[in-house]
C-alpha cells in the first residue's frame, strides 16, 4: 500500500459528504495504491450512514471505523493503526480536495529525506471576509499558505493537510490524547503542530509542498468577534499544555512571573490603542496571554496533587 488516508469526523455529516464527494473526483494514477479510513469519533448525527453510503459507491477502498473514545487525537491514533500504507495522510471533514492531492502528496515523498509534508490550505470565502480580520499567520480561520514553491520548513504541518512516512510514527509515537478537539468542545488544539514540533526537534525533516492543496470553507459562524476571542484564549491553554511548565522560572500563585507581565503588556496595549481593527487583535492577544495564566496555574495544582500523592503513598521508606 502507498498511501492511507485518515480522516477523523464527528457529527458533520453535511460536510462530510461534500469532502468525501471530493475524494470521488480525485485524479489519481493507475499505479498508486491507497486507501481511506473515514473514522467516526462516536457522532451522533447521520455520519455513519453518509460514510456508508459513500463506501456502497466507492467500493472496499474506503473504510469505515467507530472510534468510542471522544477526542480528535483518539480518532486520528485508531486510524493510523488500521492503516496498512507506507505514508499516512491526514484531512478533515470539512474541506475540498483539490483533484491531485493525493498523487501530489505521494509525490511529495519521492525524496527518502522526507519524513512530513505539510500540503496547502486556502480559505474559500462562501460570505465577506470581515474588516478585522488580519490573515497573516491567521490559524482561527484555518490557512496554510507559505507560497507557491516548495521547500524546506521549521513549522508544523497543520492536521487538514498532513503526511508522515509510517516509520516516523514507530518511532516518536502518536498524537498526544490530551491535546486536539474533544466532541462538540472545539477549545483544546494543538494536537497536530505538537507532533510536527516533535518531529523537527528530533531533526526530522518537512517538507512544503503547495501543489498538494485543499480549499477550506469559511464557516460564517467562525468570523464573529465572539468566536475569535474564544479561540485565542483556549489557544493560549492549548500552547502552554503543550509546552508544559518550564523548571528555570520564578512562579508566583503557581505561574510563571513573565506571564503575567505579558498580560499586562498586552492588556495595555489593547486599551490604548485607537484604531479599532488593531485595537481587536490586541485584544486577542490579550486572550491568549490569559488562556496561559489560566493553564499554568491547572498544571501548577495538578503538579502540586501529584506530588502530594507521591509523598503520601510513594515516597522512600522511612528507616527506623
Amino acid at each position: 500500500m502507498d498511501i492511507s488516508v485518515v480522516l477523523a469526523t464527528y457529527n458533520r455529516a453535511a460536510s462530510l459528504q461534500i469532502t468525501l464527494e471530493s475524494f470521488a473526483k480525485l485524479r489519481i494514477p493507475p499505479s498508486l495504491d491507497w486507501e481511506l479510513f473515514v473514522v467516526d469519533n462516536n457522532s451522533s448525527d447521520a455520519t455513519a450512514e453518509t460514510a456508508i453510503g459513500f463506501i456502497e459507491r466507492f467500493g472496499s477502498r474506503v473504510r469505515y471505523i467507530f472510534e468510542g473514545r471522544q477526542g480528535r487525537s483518539a480518532a486520528l491514533n485508531a486510524g493510523i493503526a488500521a492503516a496498512k500504507g507506507n505514508v499516512i495522510a491526514f484531512t478533515d471533514d470539512d474541506v475540498i480536495l483539490d483533484a491531485d492531492w493525493l498523487a501530489q502528496m505521494h509525490r511529495a515523498f519521492d525524496d527518502p529525506a522526507v519524513s512530513g509534508v505539510a500540503g496547502r490550505i486556502l480559505p474559500l470565502w462562501n460570505h465577506p471576509k470581515p474588516e478585522w480580520l488580519e490573515m497573516d499567520g491567521q490559524q482561527a480561520v484555518v490557512n496554510f499558505d507559505l507560497g507557491s514553491a516548495p521547500r524546506w520548513i521549521q513549522t508544523a504541518p497543520m492536521g487538514a493537510n498532513s503526511a508522515f512516512r509510517r516509520a516516523i510514527f514507530a518511532k516518536h509515537g502518536l498524537f498526544r490524547l490530551d491535546l486536539g478537539v474533544c466532541g462538540s468542545k472545539h477549545t483544546i488544539t494543538c494536537d497536530d503542530t505538537e507532533f510536527g514540533g516533535r518531529l523537527m526537534a528530533a531533526g526530522d525533516k518537512i517538507l512544503y509542498w503547495p501543489d498538494a492543496l485543499i480549499h477550506h470553507p469559511v464557516d460564517p459562524a467562525r468570523t464573529t468577534k465572539k468566536y475569535f476571542v474564544n479561540w485565542y484564549y483556549y489557544n493560549g491553554v492549548s500552547l502552554t499544555r503543550t509546552a508544559g511548565l518550564p523548571d528555570d522560572v520564578v512562579y508566583c500563585l503557581g505561574v510563571p512571573r513573565w506571564l503575567y507581565r505579558k498580560a499586562l503588556v498586552d492588556a495595555g496595549r489593547w486599551f490604548t490603542t485607537i484604531d479599532p481593527n488593531k485595537r481587536f487583535n490586541r485584544k486577542l492577544k490579550t486572550a491568549r496571554s490569559i488562556g496561559s495564566i489560566a493553564e499554568s496555574f491547572r498544571l501548577s495544582r495538578e503538579k502540586a496533587k501529584a506530588d502530594s500523592q507521591t509523598r503520601l503513598w510513594g515516597g522512600p521508606e522511612l528507616s527506623n
